[in-house]
């Protein structure tokens, strides 16, 4: 018997065998690729380094002349302060409300002057124990209650103001006429008005700033030293007006003396006889706007109420320090155009500067184009709250410039806009004169002894022009030429590299 050897596992070896052969070719050829692609490189590199002497020489010369050239222009060169401001109006006056001689409280009851309200003559602006405030223009605060037969010039500043209304003369008397037309004020607001027959002495106004203003002619009591003190006269919470201390019937004390115009002491109580000097208000302009409601119904009315807006508008604007130096210095015929906003387009002019220290001052620089002599005063509803600034809080000072910011108010021409509109300013600081010409900054060059000259280069020869240097903005400057050779058009050098066409050694501007 033999054996034999299986024949399969020997006929598998030679197949793995010629796999491993063609493996280890496979890597000695990619092996050899990239030895030969080192090497191609490493010769490239090698040859790309190589230079001829006369190619060292190129490299290393220095660089052709060059220049970088602009135009002269003769163009005016402008500086300007671009400034935000709002719109408001050129006087403000605070409306306070007063607590009548006799009233333990002055109660607000209504207010019906509502933000933004354009109020006239005759508006009641607030309503204090269920009596009206009424508007009416005029330059100085009620200082007493006026009577029938009562002179002086706050009885013609009534009259004033109720002429364009009724027609009432002004003769400084408070007469038959004069009784006639507070009637007729007070019917028009929906009050009745007030009756003063038998009303005594000529004491101060139950509201008034001042202790004094008795009334002219009158005999007995004074109004200066207070004596009347007790007796309530014609405030708010009183009996309705009617200028008679409570719990009396009409009032039981004599009549001062009277003048000849008024109605006989002895005769019956007419309505509008009297006008309490805690319901009327005068404003220096009227139509007036309401910019502030401070108050509200139900609280005590012996504070600020309401403050109005009156006479033209002004744009008021934030400045720094050094801004406010720059339009402290402006010339007079500096232009000021009102950009985006209602004025846009139009001109204007600068009313006033203020800073902090005018503020605290009560001063403010500047032309005073904010409202005249009456701009800002603040006046109660029966005597002045304070000296205003226009700036609304009845704090006295002028300017209005708030405390430790520098602001400036310009007045604008034109209709009138909303309060509190957004307007950007656009001022004019300088201009160069006609003639002048302008170059880039980088144009100028000067010399060890401080002139200042620009390097003009015509058909590739340089010559340098001395020149004025005016004033310098926004990389560009205003120059005067000093001789003939410069003019619009002609080119200058900025910067030059080299040496120049004239053989000068050439360099960059420092």
């Amino acid at each position: 018997m033999s054996l034999e050897r299986p024949e399969g596992p020997q006929a598998a070896e030679p197949s793995g065998g010629r796999a491993r052969h063609r493996s280890r070719r496979a890597l000695v050829i990619a092996a050899a690729v990239v030895v030969l692609f080192g090497s191609s490189g490493s010769v490239w590199w090698i040859a790309s380094q190589a230079r001829t002497p006369e190619q060292r020489a190129a490299n290393a010369a220095a660089p052709p002349p060059s220049r970088i050239t602009a135009k002269v222009s003769d163009q005016q060169l402008v500086e300007k302060m671009e400034l935000t401001g709002k719109v408001e109006t050129a006087s403000r006056t605070t409306i306070a409300g007063v607590q009548p001689q006799g009233a333990s409280r002055a109660v607000v009851t209504g207010l019906p002057a509502a933000m933004g309200k354009t109020l006239k003559a005759g508006a009641v602006v607030a309503e204090v124990s269920g009596r009206p405030v009424l508007l009416l223009p005029g330059r100085f605060p009620a200082y007493r209650d006026l009577k029938a037969g009562d002179k002086g010039p706050d009885v013609q500043q009534l009259q004033r103001a109720l002429q364009p209304l009724y027609g009432t003369a002004v003769n400084g008397t408070y007469g038959p006429a004069t009784v006639e037309a507070v009637r007729k004020l007070y019917a028009a607001a929906g009050y009745e008005a007030p009756s003063g027959q038998g009303q005594g002495g000529g004491g101060a106004s139950s509201g008034g700033a001042s202790g004094s203003g008795a009334p002219s002619g009158a005999s007995g009591a004074s109004g200066a030293s207070g004596s009347s003190a007790g007796v309530p006269r014609g405030g708010a919470e009183t009996d309705g007006g009617t200028g008679a201390a409570p719990g009396t019937k009409g009032g039981a004390s004599a009549p001062p003396a009277r003048g000849s115009d008024a109605p006989p002491a002895s005769g019956p109580a007419k309505a509008g006889e009297l006008l309490p000097a805690a319901e009327v208000t005068y404003v220096s302009t009227l139509p007036a706007t309401v910019v502030q409601v401070t108050a509200a119904v139900g609280d005590a009315a012996d504070k600020p109420l309401v403050v109005l807006g009156s006479g033209g508008r002004q744009v008021r604007a934030a400045l720094t320090a050094d801004q406010r130096t720059r339009l402290r210095d402006l010339p007079n015929d500096a232009v000021i155009r009102f950009g985006t906003g209602p004025y846009e387009g139009r001109e204007g002019s600068l009313g006033s500067l203020a800073g902090p220290a005018d503020a605290r001052s009560g001063e403010a620089q500047g032309n005073a184009k904010t409202g005249g002599q009456d701009a800002g005063a603040t006046s109660g509803a029966a005597g002045t709250a304070g000296a205003g600034t226009g700036n609304g809080n009845g704090s006295g000072g002028g300017g209005g410039g708030g405390a430790g910011q520098h602001e400036a108010l310009f007045v604008p021409s034109g209709a009138e806009a909303k309060e509190g509109a957004v307007q950007q300013i656009s001022v004019e600081l300088r201009r160069s004169p006609k003639g002048a010409l302008t170059v880039p900054v980088s144009a100028v060059w000067t010399d060890l002894g401080g002139g200042s000259t620009v390097t003009v280069t015509d058909d590739g020869k340089e010559r340098n022009v001395p020149v004025e240097v005016l004033f310098t903005h926004e990389g560009l400057t205003a120059v005067t030429a000093l001789d003939a050779n410069l003019g619009a058009g002609q080119t200058v050098v900025l910067v030059r590299r080299g040496k120049a066409a004239d053989g000068s050694e050439g360099g960059t501007d420092g």
